[in-house]
């Protein structure tokens, strides 16, 4: 089984609609949203995405730069490490931690 590539998270400025929309077509984004005008000058237009480390060598070309804002899998990683291990509700006596509600008189789990 191969390794996978990280998931970056990257901001891609390109400087009008139109360049964005042939790179849009070209080469597929997990853009999760629209894109939307910068405050920059001119007309550029941004749009942040989720793409594999390799895919975002291809990106960067003439009209368009590319930003790497992290490394999504990483992140993940993190956050994962974060989480506890078992089951938290597995003993009724004991008081799971951790964000959420302390809901009384509900009856028997609550």
């Amino acid at each position: 089984m191969s390794e996978r590539e990280n998931i970056l998270h990257v901001r891609v400025t390109a400087d009008d609609a139109e360049t964005l929309r042939t790179l849009l077509r070209e080469e597929p984004l997990d853009i999760g949203g629209r894109p939307r005008g910068t405050t920059g000058p001119g007309n550029e237009m941004t749009i942040e995405a989720f793409v594999p480390r390799g895919q975002a060598d291809r990106l960067a070309r003439e009209g368009v730069s590319v930003d790497v804002l992290r490394d999504a899998t990483e992140t993940g990683r993190a956050r994962q490490a974060e989480v506890g291990r078992g089951n938290r509700f597995a003993d009724p006596q004991e008081v799971p931690y951790g964000l959420g509600e302390m809901l009384k008189d509900m009856g028997p789990g609550g």
